[in-house]
């Protein structure tokens, strides 16, 4: 085409569009592992003009001398992804290429010698090298606050050992018993996380099924005998808080359920 100038003037690539042209680049760019970016457009000034419009793509490396150097405000922060502008002497590789007015042809001139390496070494300074190391950054740090998470938590304690269950809620009083206020004082059962570290008695024998009827004496000694023995050991030993407060609420709801004696002293966490 018209302006196209002389077979020596470095423009020696033929293109049949501007599209056949950025599919080689695109080619280009990936083969050697790097990037071209905009550098400078214009238009011919000739009369009539010779192109259409010519622009410049030098490596995406290359460090412009005109521009004024951006200065931290904070060198010590270290960035995520190196810079990867070349300090100094920059990168000279380029594509230059023009477009015509009377026809759809590009023509280019490649300079294609860096002054950097090339290949799966430039892959770090390139966006989709950067776009990798952003997100390997970004999985690094979730598997780290995964892994903080997990080793926090307590590990769950052996099925072989549940702790008591809760006591079912206690019924209402009835009227005659004005002189107990439940609500008032009666204390609430925390729920504590299962403790692990914690060595239960080994199992009691079986226990045949418990009638329906009137419980007999020598039951009632045996739990007599049963608590003392567990009152004693309390001077020397520590149980759960879980399971004190769930002996209390049972021992509280047998004395509500058990007839009033006149004359017998109420307890004073039940007084009113």
């Amino acid at each position: 085409p018209y302006g196209s100038g002389d077979a020596d003037d470095g423009y020696t690539l033929v293109f049949k569009n501007l599209d056949e042209f950025n599919a080689w680049k695109a080619r280009e760019e990936e083969t050697q592992v790097v990037e071209f970016v905009k550098g400078d457009t214009h238009g011919s000034k000739a009369v009539p003009p010779r192109f259409k419009e010519h622009t410049k793509l030098v490596c995406a490396r290359h460090s412009r001398s005109g521009r004024k150097k951006y200065v931290k405000k904070h060198p010590e922060r270290v960035r995520k992804v190196p810079s990867r502008k070349l300090e100094g002497v920059g990168c000279p590789a380029s594509i230059s290429f023009k477009t015509y007015y009377d026809s759809e042809e590009v023509r280019a001139c490649y300079s294609s010698q860096h002054s950097h390496e090339i290949g799966l070494a430039n892959l770090p300074f390139t966006r989709r090298g950067r776009r990798a190391a952003v997100q390997e950054e970004k999985e690094r740090v979730r598997k780290g606050i995964k892994f903080a998470g997990g080793s926090a938590s307590a590990p769950p304690a052996p099925s072989t050992s549940a702790p008591p269950a809760a006591a079912p809620p206690l019924a209402a009083a009835p009227s005659s018993y004005g002189s107990i206020s439940m609500m008032a004082s009666m204390p609430t059962a925390p729920v504590f996380p299962a403790q692990p570290a914690y060595a239960y008695p080994p199992a009691m024998p079986a226990i045949g099924p418990i009638g329906q009827g009137v419980v007999g004496q020598d039951r009632w000694d045996n739990m007599a005998s049963l608590f003392t023995h567990i009152r004693e050991h309390a001077r020397g030993f520590e149980f759960t808080a879980a399971s004190v407060a769930a002996l209390e609420t049972v021992l509280i709801r047998l004395y509500i359920e058990s007839p009033m004696m006149n004359g017998a002293p109420v307890p004073p966490m039940l007084q009113g």
